[in-house]
Order: structure tokens, then sequence, then C-alpha cells
């Protein structure tokens, strides 16, 4: 079940194949909202959205530049995702979503070849007690990070965000029996690319909940 998570976040990024587009404006650039499946994003004016329907067992939305994904194979280009895995759908234990968000669900792109972390923050990494052997097993994992990837001569800034709730103190934020949060986005890196990934990330919104309200969910606990 962990490798199906994983490699339906794989899935997620590769459903659509960007187009690479001039990024000498995304400073001035306008946002505009979009939303699907209880998931809203503010994306460039311009950007097509398009729902994650057919990246299960993910639920929300992608948005790129063209009619394609905003990454191909494991180098990313330009775009968004911001996803939700509903619990309750996939069946799997909670605490599953833990081993997910610590490494599947992002190493395709922190691991693929011309990538590398700038900056990494864990909020809350609180080991599921059943990887020791107990059965009362409350754990959640909540990170973002921040990096760039150059292949052929082009360079992409990148920032994720993710986390898994688990039973853990952020389970209460969100959309109820969603077991892991996924925000992924990209552009080429170019004056304004800083503010572009983080207007992008910072508008994602989970029902009434964004990643700083998460983030907020497991600081005070």
């Amino acid at each position: 079940m962990l490798a199906a998570i994983a490699i339906g976040s794989t899935a997620c990024a590769g459903a659509q194949t960007p187009a690479p587009s001039a990024a000498s404006n995304i400073a001035d650039a306008a946002f505009t909202m979009v939303s699907a499946d209880g998931v809203s994003a503010m994306i460039p004016d311009g950007w097509v959205a398009r729902p994650a329907a057919t990246a299960a067992p993910y639920r929300g939305l992608t948005a790129s530049p063209g009619p394609s994904s905003p990454f191909d194979s494991a180098f990313p280009h330009q775009g968004l995702i911001a996803t939700r895995i509903d619990a309750s759908d996939v069946g799997a234990p909670s605490d599953l979503y833990y081993l997910a968000a610590k490494g599947p669900v992002i190493a395709r792109v922190t691991h693929a070849r011309g990538c590398h972390v700038t900056d990494q923050v864990v909020y809350a990494d609180h080991r599921p007690a059943w990887l020791d052997g107990s059965r009362v097993s409350p754990g959640d994992f909540v990170a973002s990070a921040s990096g760039r990837c150059t292949r052929h001569g082009a360079t992409t800034r990148w920032s994720y965000f993710v986390a898994a709730p688990g039973f853990g103190p952020a389970r209460e934020r969100g959309i109820p029996g969603s077991g892991l949060y996924l925000i992924v986005a990209a552009t080429p890196a170019a004056p304004g690319a800083e503010h572009t990934l983080t207007q992008m990330i910072r508008n994602v919104r989970f029902g009434q909940d964004t990643a700083r309200d998460l983030v907020q969910a497991v600081r005070v606990s």
C-alpha cells in the first residue's frame, strides 16, 4: 500500500507534460483562484488547471502554463500540484501515510538527477509507535522544502509542502478523513520565481485551512 501511495504521487505529477514557457514576467504575474475536490489554489493568470481525478488515490488539482502536466518524468519544469489522499477511500492504516510522507511521495523530485534541496524544515516528526512494536500508534509528519533542478542548461526552482496528520495534532485541520496532503510547485529560475512559488504554496487551501494552519496545529500541540 505504501508503494501504491508513492505511485499515486508519480501518476499525479506525470499525468500531464508541460510545454516550456518564458518566465521573464513571473514577478508581475496576476493570480486566479481555482478549486477541485475541496482543494483550492491561486495560480498565475493563463495557466490551465485540472482536477487530479485521474491520479487515484489523489484528489485535488494540477495546474500548468499549457495543456499538459506540471512535471514530466522526474524533472519538474513549471506548474503546481495541490492534492490530498482520502484515507477512507484508500483503506490503508493512517500510519502508512507517515512513511510515505517521509520518503516516496517527494523523493521523485528531491532525488531526481540534477536536483538538490537548498532548504528544508521539518515541523513535526512523530514516529508511529507500531514501528517499535506498540499497538497504540499515533504519528505524524509535516515538512516543507525548496530546491533547484538543472538539466540541459535549464534551471528550475521548486518548493513542496507535505503533511501526514495520521492521529497527530494536525488531524483536526484540513479536510476530514484526509491521510496525506501534498503541494508541489515549480517554475523556471528567473526574477520573481521565489515570489511566485511562495504565492502558490501559501494560498493552497484544504477545505478552509492552509499549509500554515497545519504547521501551527503541530507547533502548539
